[in-house]
């Protein structure tokens, strides 16, 4: 189907022969409709480029950490903004043309070929979409090169578009391109559009401007140029068709194309202000969040600085502490152990008779006291020496029956004494631990001290060990008053005092169960604690499997198993 324009001013312009061949430029533009088209190319190239700004500038502002939501989004806002530059620059390269093309007398009627004219306009859109999408999305990576290619890429598109829509022409002549207007013309196009994608590479509205400049008068040049190569030869041979649409039906295409372009324009300046504005906002928004978060950040860090030079002061202090205490400790135990020493030997009657009953139950008072003291003085002294990493441990080979039968028998007089039952229930074979005799069997001592302490008469201690997996364990349990479980972390924190009148009636430091803790963990294992207040207590040890060691590997070590009572 053929698309006729028919020239109603071939009456008032010049009239040629049909046989004699002319020029382009010979023949008459309308001055109007050349303005016309000039003005539709203006604003459709500052449209276009202002909208490949948008699909740039998107590129930039989303680099970086993203989620897959986000990052789709992003996609789709570029390729949202490249399509519609694309469709902007190819629809307004195309209406450029043709308003241009209504504009030329060539002094006979021309036709339009309807699937040439919607193949320059399709080539003109694609061909500026791969231009424009790879100067956007390139530039960051690729810089000018990626602006030049893609301006050379849109520039030889238009070219394409406007010899396709030549080639759409339909007349009863003949029509010639001189080869020289052509190379020239497309030598215009492609290098004045990679002159425009340039200076736009960078933002500003003078680069802008200047872009749009340039690339306007690359496709005007493109135009004018080629047309003014064309030749017209008349050949009354040719006929015309039969049905031909009146002109208006050009024209009506080019002004809908017009409008798209004019709409598109108006609606993305509208758009771009809304988003300008908003970035504006929210940059000023973020500003004052990053003024408080830096002022919050300076505060932090002098309050960090502060409490850094804090803990290292009670640090220094703490250790200072430690170690004077460790260093104390000959001093300390010397004296205390002369005082136990002479209340016994006072006891005995080494040297004669007391005298007086009363002497002999003060002296009783003095030894029990003194050995209480030494007792808290060297839960005291251990503790500062494990914190001051100055506690070694011996590697001695322990009997675990005999060390425990030993500990059972040692407390076992104070068991009697407050009408307790203890049993023991020990494996049945030899056990042996790799582990320091004393610091085990104050660990021991210790649990089964507790037991004693706070089990109400009536009540029974039970002491069981064997394998749990490849280690060992050893446990102690009561019927005792029971601990709360919300006061269990308190239980096992030093000097720890759990707030109850009921717990307040019983004597003690709060020292035995972290010192018996931190001793396990020295050893390589764990001390477990389960408890139900108002029913009794579970204390475990666990020994690693590196501890454990098999009869074998004892004789091999000593030669002889060392008892541990």
């Amino acid at each position: 189907m053929r698309l006729l324009a028919s020239c109603d001013a071939m009456i008032a312009t010049p009239q040629f022969s049909p046989l004699q061949p002319h020029s382009s430029f010979a023949m008459t533009h309308d001055p109007y409709l050349v303005a016309l088209a000039a003005l539709i190319c203006l604003f459709s190239c500052y449209t276009a480029l202002t909208l490949m700004g948008r699909a740039r500038d998107g590129v930039g502002a989303r680099s970086g950490h993203q989620t897959p939501r986000e990052t789709v989004a992003g996609w789709s806002s570029r390729w949202g903004w490249c399509a519609a530059a694309a469709t902007v620059a190819g629809c307004g390269t195309w209406a450029t043309h043709f308003v241009a093309m209504l504009s030329w007398f060539p002094g006979v009627q021309v036709g339009y070929d309807v699937t040439l004219t919607i193949l320059s306009i399709t080539l003109a859109i694609c061909g500026a979409g791969v231009g424009m999408s790879l100067a956007a999305w390139g530039v960051r990576r690729f810089g000018s090169r990626a602006s030049a290619l893609g301006g050379a890429i849109t520039g030889g598109s238009m070219a394409g578009m406007h010899f396709v829509g030549m080639m759409a022409i339909y007349a009863p002549a003949h029509l010639t391109h001189a080869p020289s207007a052509v190379v020239i013309s497309i030598a215009l196009s492609v290098g004045l559009a990679t002159v425009a994608f340039l200076l736009i590479r960078k933002r500003g509205l003078s680069r802008r401007i200047s872009g749009t400049l340039v690339l306007m008068t690359s496709i005007l040049g493109l135009h004018f140029t080629a047309m003014a190569g064309l030749t017209v030869h008349p050949d009354p041979t040719l006929a015309l068709p039969a049905h031909v649409i009146a002109p208006r039906s050009l024209a009506v295409a080019v002004a809908a194309v017009t409008l798209m372009i004019v709409t598109f324009g108006f609606v993305g300046s509208i758009l771009d202000q809304h988003l300008a504005s908003r970035s504006r906002r929210e940059a000023r928004r973020l500003r004052g969040y990053i003024a408080e978060l830096e002022a919050t950040q300076r505060e932090l860090r002098a309050t960090t600085r502060d409490l850094s030079a804090a803990l290292e002061a009670a640090a220094a202090a703490s250790q200072a502490k430690s170690h004077f205490l460790a260093a104390m400790s000959h001093e300390l135990r010397t004296p205390l152990n002369a005082v136990i020493g002479f209340a016994d030997l006072m006891i005995s009657e080494a040297y004669g008779p007391l005298g007086d009953e009363r002497y002999r139950e003060y002296t009783g008072i003095i030894r029990d006291s003194g050995s209480h003291l030494l007792s808290l003085i060297n839960d005291v002294l251990d503790l500062s020496k494990l914190d001051a990493n100055r506690l070694d441990l011996s590697e001695d080979v322990i009997d675990v029956r005999r060390m425990l039968a030993g500990a059972a028998r040692m407390v076992s007089a104070d068991a009697e004494k407050s009408n307790l039952t203890m049993t023991c229930e020990l494996p049945g074979e030899d056990v042996f631990l790799r582990a320091d005799t004393r610091r085990i069997r104050q660990i021991v001592l210790n649990l089964l001290s507790n037991a004693v302490k706070f089990t109400p008469a009536g009540g029974s201690i039970e002491v069981t060990a064997g394998p749990r997996g490849a280690g060992f364990e050893i446990s102690v349990t009561d019927t005792g008053i029971g601990i709360a479980v919300e006061d269990i972390p308190i239980a096992l924190e030093r000097f720890g005092q759990i707030d109850s009148a009921f717990h307040r009636r019983y004597e003690g430091t709060g020292l035995g169960l972290p010192l018996a803790k931190r001793l396990m963990e020295l050893h390589g294992g764990t001390l477990e604690l389960a408890s139900t207040f108002g029913t009794g207590t579970q204390v475990t040890c666990v020994f690693p499997a590196s501890r454990v060691l098999s009869r074998g590997d004892a004789l091999r070590l000593t030669g002889e198993v060392t008892a541990g009572v």
